[in-house]
């Protein structure tokens, strides 16, 4: 396959996996069928984040590759090689998507570690900005590998934080939740490592393969962590919630739809009204 032909067969299949996430549902076998109908119509609050977090990511990719498949979304840099920004501007807006529904996974909540979350954020769009700015140096610029450099070392700092402080977040969560961490985030951080590799050995590295080659690797490395990360994250969270739901350990207001209207304020006030932190109560939630 040529490589146009790779950009095309990468937008109908982010089209197929957009249908595709869109209609995972949760299994019920492990419930008992009395309580099938019941937990089947709601979804737990994770499921929600998750299903609306990987449908944006696999919308995003996919409007890149129609993009890119149509003739536009690139330009040629001063040695002549193309440059595919419009592939930066997708990975810019679906790296931090897909590490944000990681993060809510070992978090719970972001504003548990908000100063992480986005630093892990804003590291992630360096890593982008950094690898593009490499990508637009002729071959042969010292310049290139200066920021290729820099990028790889922004990557490494990205998965410090998902492996040492967001992990040790995930284990104390729960057993559960730092089970769906892990499992995720080795099979995330796997594939993110070949994207490097095949920017090295690339068109817009060493040039030791040619366009087709690289851009048929692109596909095939964004296919799997956009759309089998999803569906695969997705069935985690899934398989996570319908345990919950049965053991009735989920409160009324992290179900989806929501019985409960649930406000948080803090406020000054006795310790014994409510959960006191520092001087101040958290209000609880309220019948809608």
């Amino acid at each position: 396959m040529n490589r146009n032909q790779w950009l095309g067969f990468g937008a109908a299949a982010f089209g197929a996996g957009f249908i595709a996430i869109l209609a995972l549902r949760r299994s019920q076998r492990s419930q008992p069928p009395q309580e099938r109908p019941k937990t089947l119509a709601v979804k737990t609050r994770e499921e929600e984040n998750d299903k609306l977090i990987h449908s944006l990511v696999v919308l995003t990719a996919g409007t890149a590759y129609l993009t890119m498949a149509s003739g536009r979304g690139r330009h040629h840099a001063s040695d002549g090689h193309e440059v595919f920004w419009v592939r930066y501007v997708d990975w810019v807006i679906t790296t931090p998507l897909l590490l944000t529904g990681l993060a809510l996974t070992a978090l719970g909540s972001p504003f548990r570690r908000w100063g992480l979350l986005l630093s892990l954020l804003f590291t992630d769009a360096y890593m982008i900005l950094t690898g593009y700015l490499a990508d637009e140096e002729p071959r042969g610029s010292p310049m290139k590998w200066t920021w290729y450099g820099i990028s790889s070392g922004a990557m490494a700092g990205v998965y410090y934080m998902l492996w040492g402080p967001l992990m040790e977040e995930a284990r104390k969560t729960g057993p559960e939740a730092e089970d769906v961490y892990r499992r995720n985030l080795t099979f995330l951080s796997a594939v993110w490592a070949a994207y490097p590799v095949n920017w090295l050995v690339g068109p817009e590295g060493l040039d030791l393969i040619d366009e087709d080659s690289s851009t048929g690797v692109y596909t095939g490395l964004d296919i799997t962590a956009k759309i089998l990360f999803g569906l695969y994250s997705l069935s985690n969270t899934q398989e996570k919630s319908a345990g919950e739901l049965a053991d009735g350990r989920v409160p009324e207001h992290e179900i989806r739809p929501s019985p409960t209207a649930h406000v948080e304020r803090w406020e000054r006030g006795s310790p014994t009204e409510g959960q006191a932190e520092g001087g101040r109560t958290r209000s609880r939630a309220r019948r809608a």
